[in-house]
């Protein structure tokens, strides 16, 4: 019956649909959420950075490796947030990138803890160690960002075949559950609908 086999497509898209629809928008924040903090590790050291240029004096090898740390992570985030942006191969099979991203934000921590967590001092060599210290933690965040969206895409890659065949089945069960219902719901008024429309058919019959 046509109008029963619309009313299944229906509701089997609008109930498995939202699985892909909330993936997504969890993939497109967490890419957000890593934008926003690599664009303020790029004005925290950026400033120390741009100092350094105005006086004259030699760029500080830690916080040029911070800057082009940061510069990386919002290019990829711009880049994983293009639909398909690498033809057929999904971003979540990339995570090997996810993943270096991860040690380099690692190092960056441990070189700003090294210099600034123990500190007392209220500046070092013309910086605030108490934003310093700030940083330091963004550093961390960042690092745990990058380490959940590559553990993510690891399992997602290696695990994505065994997930769609669960969502596969779940859609199946759906579309099953549908059709019962509208057979149990829905028959008999549109049985009666069809005789209303084709009086004639009654008495053929």
């Amino acid at each position: 019956m046509p109008l029963k086999s619309f009313i299944g497509k229906v509701g089997k898209g609008a109930a498995t649909k939202q699985v892909y629809i909330y993936e997504t928008w969890l993939r497109w924040i967490a890419r957000g959420i890593q934008f926003i903090l690599a664009i303020i590790v790029c004005g925290l050291y950026g400033h120390r950075v741009d100092e350094d240029r105005k006086a004259g004096n030699a760029q500080s090898a830690a916080w040029v490796y911070a800057l082009v740390v940061a510069g990386f992570s919002c290019i990829t985030c711009l880049l994983y947030s293009i639909p398909n942006p690498f033809s057929k191969m999904q971003s979540h099979r990339l995570f090997a990138w996810d993943l270096i991203l991860f040690v380099m934000w690692i190092a960056v921590f441990g070189i700003f803890a090294i210099i600034f967590l123990k500190r007392d001092d209220d500046e070092y060599e013309g910086t605030s160690v108490t934003l310093m210290k700030c940083a330091v933690w963004v550093d961390l965040v960042n690092a745990v960002f990058w380490l959940g969206t590559g553990g993510y895409g690891c399992f997602r890659t290696f695990v994505g075949r065994k997930v769609n065949n669960k969502i596969d089945h779940y859609q199946n069960k759906v579309e099953s559950g549908i059709n019962a219902k509208v057979d149990q719901y829905a028959g008999p008024a549109i049985n009666n609908f069809s005789m209303k429309l084709n009086p004639l058919h009654r008495e053929v019959v």
